[in-house]
């Protein structure tokens, strides 16, 4: 039995005028819980200041400067100078500037390099950093992703030299010596094959010199690029090693790489992609040259899982917006989010992002256990591999259809730049591409379960289910149990199945996996509720990811006359009512 208690934390979406007015940290309840319960308390004291100060940063200056970028402040590329001497360079706007400055300061790559404290800064701080600012400018985060994996690359396979040449530079406080990294891989001949890279390395004493074309490098005038090149004639991505290319050499010039000019992209209009001409650019090894796509392949995790992240972050961004607006917004008498098809519309928005997040945190955890604290071990490695994969897919295209909802709940006001949904989704729609479309996620996923099958998944499910303790979700526990029995015969089916049949259910399958391991991490993070807090309110969003995902009645809900009632809406929507259960 429930009883309902007062109403703490209900949020009044009508006191705010639009997302702009609102701390993007301190007053999301999804956010401050997730950092209160999975960073330590020494931790959280170190970096709160700086979560809230970002949640009004992002929420408020660098989304004022990110309007004026999208338009009529968009990145130029500056072939020569006066005197007609080519000089290559981007031109930013100002605000953009301050922006770097503003977002960088916040840590967001620094922290996991920070040793003020007897304790590891776990990434899960650089995330929720990342993902504020995704709230407002993708087109920035998208450089400070490349530099976190740029970053990461350096920490676990560069030089020691490299390290505290070009690593100390990506990870520092100071603007005046701060560098941004980036990953040049993509070739016009190759995309997602990164095997057909036709980039060449030629050793040259203590350097190499690269000669080629990379045909989208996002933040193109990084100084400082990991860059994939060919150093033999061994086939696809064997013959391939990594390199950093520094775009300023340590005599002060300038290195050979030429910018051919900048895509003209729909959105995250921020960021400077742009062709690349490499003449005989010096590049220096990184690791091993038999390892190159090896560890390309680790900084992709790392921007795997920041634009995971970022489609979440659009996807609240939106459900905020589309909140104040249908709070605000009056028809035939009453404000929209009256509507039964409006309510059920920002509820089951609100449910995907706390599944989202759910299957966000436990993928933060599995990397913080590999690459933090140094457990990686043959469970954990490839569990990181399917999650972020999962994170990515579904995390990705989480933010266009938010983006959409949001759009059609405003109306036709939602096609207005004077409003913020355009831009939301032309910056959400590229994350789907960015790092590998659903295919190759569906794909990745396939390729470790072929080496490792389904138990370590499995397996992983049912510990956290064991976890689920209270009586009041003893059903969604039975539910989720039987669901993860049926998950283990899909994939085995899937595994038993010829090349091109696998292929062919790769999605399907990733699809399924998703459905039923957010929905078990949402229910663990339930239990942990109601022991904790006597908190329900994660309970009924657990039946609701069951409604929205597994309900495959015939009549579609029809017969049944569910709707949405004013408890339900107002506990998972406005965050409201505080569930005791006895």
């Amino acid at each position: 039995m429930k009883k309902v208690m007062q109403e703490p934390a209900k949020i009044h979406y009508s006191r705010w005028e639009s997302g702009n007015d609102v701390n993007w940290y301190t007053d999301d309840p999804i956010l401050t819980r997730y950092a209160k319960r999975y960073l330590s308390q020494a931790v959280l004291d170190y970096v709160q200041d700086s979560f809230k100060k970002t949640g009004a940063l992002a929420a408020g200056p660098m989304d004022r400067r990110a309007v004026h970028t999208d338009r009529e402040g968009a990145p130029r590329l500056i072939r020569y100078n006066k005197k007609g001497e080519e000089i290559n360079e981007v031109w930013y706007n100002e605000g953009y500037r301050q922006t770097v400055k503003d977002g960088y300061g916040t840590g967001v790559v620094a922290y996991r390099y920070d040793e003020t404290l007897h304790e590891m800064i776990p990434f899960f701080v650089n995330s929720i950093l990342i993902y504020l600012m995704c709230e407002s400018e993708p087109g920035f985060t998208c450089p400070v992703g490349l530099s976190q994996s740029t970053a990461f690359v350096l920490e676990k396979f560069g030089s020691e030299q490299q390290k505290a040449e070009y690593l100390t530079s990506l990870a520092s406080w100071d603007p005046e010596k701060l560098a941004e990294g980036a990953t040049f891989l993509t070739e016009i001949q190759g995309g997602s094959d990164v095997g057909a890279a036709q980039t060449r390395a030629i050793k040259n004493g203590d350097h190499y010199l690269l000669s080629g074309e990379k045909w989208f490098a996002s933040n193109c005038d990084a100084e400082i690029a990991i860059v994939l090149a060919r150093v033999n004639d061994l086939p696809g991505t064997k013959g391939l090693g990594l390199f950093l290319v520094p775009r300023t050499l340590r005599d002060g010039s300038r290195n050979s790489v030429t910018i051919r000019r900048l895509k003209d992209k729909l959105g995250v209009r921020a960021v400077a992609s742009g062709e690349l001409i490499l003449d005989n650019a010096i590049g220096y090894l990184i690791g091993e040259e038999k390892n190159g796509f090896k560890y390309m392949a680790e900084a992709l995790n790392v921007s795997r899982l920041g634009t995971g992240l970022s489609g979440i972050a659009i996807a609240r961004r939106a459900f905020l917006e589309a909140a104040i607006y249908t709070h605000h917004r009056d028809t035939f008498g009453q404000p929209i989010c009256r509507y039964p098809m409006v309510r059920e519309t920002l509820l089951n928005m609100i449910t995907e992002i706390e599944a989202g997040w759910a299957l966000a945190v436990q993928t933060l955890q599995v990397f913080d256990e590999v690459h933090t604290y140094g457990r990686k071990n043959e469970t954990n490695y490839p569990l990181l591999r399917i999650f972020l994969s999962l994170l990515k897919y579904r995390g990705s295209e989480l933010g266009v259809s938010a983006a959409k909802d949001a759009l059609e709940l405003h109306g036709g006001n939602g096609y207005i730049e004077e409003y913020v949904i355009p831009r939301l989704i032309r910056d959400a729609i590229v994350n789907p591409v960015w790092e590998g479309t659903a295919n190759i996620q569906s794909l990745e996923i396939l390729k470790t379960l072929s080496k490792t099958g389904s138990s370590s998944v499995i397996q992983y499910l049912k510990e956290k289910l064991k976890r689920v303790h209270h009586p009041e979700l003893e059903e969604s526990k039975s539910f989720f149990t039987a669901e993860a029995d049926r998950l283990e015969q899909s994939m085995d089916h899937v595994l038993d199945q010829d090349a091109d049949t696998q292929n062919a259910l790769a999605k399907k399958l990733a699809d399924l996996m998703y459905d039923v391991s957010a929905g078990i991490f949402l229910l663990e993070e339930a239990s942990y509720d109601l022991v904790e807090e006597q908190d329900g309110r994660r309970a009924l969003a657990v039946e609701q990811w069951i409604r929205l995902k597994f309900d495959r009645s015939a009549d579609r809900g029809i017969l049944s006359n569910v709707s949405i009632s004013d408890e339900l809406f107002d506990c998972l929507v406005c965050f409201g009512k505080k569930l005791v259960w006895s």
